[in-house]
């Protein structure tokens, strides 16, 4: 008989938001946290326990996020809404969701792309030119409620860091936003701020406070690759980052996600990409998995965070075009048992952070699928 480990759900009040600005047809990050907090309350209620984390209308971004993000970047997030506003109605038409027929001012994206490796080029104080300056893309929107739930992302990641040192469950942290295409300076690909790499941080912190073992992995198993992630902690000796993505010669990021980019200086071998080909089964997906669990195994870490993309689903209509990973159903048990599997004779304080997942028919049940896998591969048996 198999005893599993709870699993706890770190959410923020009410889960029932609707997509308050319909301006991508695949991106539902709302959506798409309501319905995976609903699927782990439904199927796996016997082992799931919802904690609200505190969220204070005055929560420092600028200080959490400045571990890994540049001051000026985030500092621009905070105040992008007010000054777009601001500008009035003379100026939507020049930098606005295309075909935006909703009231008061548009969501504000990117008409233009500042030279970043020109010395010449310097963020602008006008909010247009700042968003060419800091935004990757043009399908990462500027929205009224985006400070909210940034604040909101924040104090979720900070409760699921809380409480998965107490080693007593494996936490979800159910953030509204990825965030693993965001580097130091960039953000982009549906992504603002990097809650999992804010996790990594705050959990290192933690570690060493106590005299622990300080060393984090981040494992990445969203279909694209944790571009953001890997560019944060590619010269960190301390933290081991492995994404297993569709090759990037194929599919989004593109430019990053290669397997011979290893980490850099003294983070040198602590970066490793594991890249696919469209069209994996899980039995070939499985392979990968187990290296890279493997490769965290040998770093000897003393805290995880799994950056949880659910877009390997067959028929995920992000990954579809370009082909897209084949798992479905079950798959997602398995997956969720294999990571648990490697954790069950030494558990280490787990961390799932939410990134992508577009195919809003099953993503909640796939997300609930991966943590009870999880708890069950971490269990003991009696």
């Amino acid at each position: 008989m198999s005893s599993y480990l709870p699993v706890k759900v770190i959410s923020v009040g009410s889960t029932a938001k609707s997509e308050q600005n319909d301006v991508d047809r695949h991106n539902k990050p709302r959506l798409r946290r309501s319905l995976i907090i609903s699927a782990f309350t439904e199927k796996y209620s016997h082992l799931v326990q919802v904690i609200n984390a505190p969220v204070a209308s005055n929560c420092d971004l600028v200080g959490l996020y400045s571990s890994v993000h540049d001051v000026g970047m985030i500092q621009f997030l905070l105040d992008a809404w007010s000054k777009w506003e601001a500008m009035g109605p003379n100026w939507y038409d020049e930098c606005c969701q295309p075909g935006w027929k909703g009231n008061g001012a548009p969501p504000l994206v990117p008409c233009h792309a500042a030279f970043r490796r020109d010395c010449n080029e310097r963020v602008s104080s006008n909010v247009m030119g700042a968003l060419g300056y800091y935004c990757t893309d043009n399908m990462t929107p500027i929205v009224e409620s985006l400070v909210t739930e940034l604040q909101e992302d924040a104090s979720i990641i900070c409760e699921a860091v809380n409480v998965a040192l107490l080693k007593d469950s494996v936490v979800y942290a159910a953030t509204t936003h990825p965030g693993h295409h965001c580097n130091f300076d960039n953000f982009g690909g549906y992504c603002y701020l990097n809650n999992s790499a804010l996790c990594a941080r705050l959990m290192q912190e933690r570690l060493g406070d106590t005299a622990g073992n300080k060393r984090v992995a981040v494992i990445d198993i969203d279909y694209h690759c944790g571009n953001g992630t890997a560019s944060i902690f590619y010269r960190d000796p301390d933290v081991f980052f492995t994404s297993i993505h569709c090759d990037p010669e194929i599919e989004y990021p593109f430019n990053a996600g290669y397997a011979d980019q290893i980490g850099e200086g003294v983070g040198k071998g602590t970066t490793l990409h594991i890249p696919l080909a469209p069209g994996v089964t899980w039995e070939e997906y499985k392979l990968a998995l187990e290296k890279a669990m493997n490769a965290i195994i040998d770093f000897d870490v003393g805290g995880l965070v799994v950056s949880m993309g659910l877009d390997t689903y067959e028929g995920d209509s992000v990954s579809v075009s370009k082909g897209g990973f084949k798992l479905k159903g079950n798959d997602y048990v398995e997956l969720g048992r294999s990571i648990g599997s490697f954790l069950k004779d030494k558990f280490i304080p787990t961390v799932f952070v939410q990134e992508g997942g577009y195919k809003m028919d099953v993503v909640g049940q796939a997300a609930a699928d991966v943590l009870g896998g999880f708890s069950e591969g971490t269990g003991s048996s009696e």
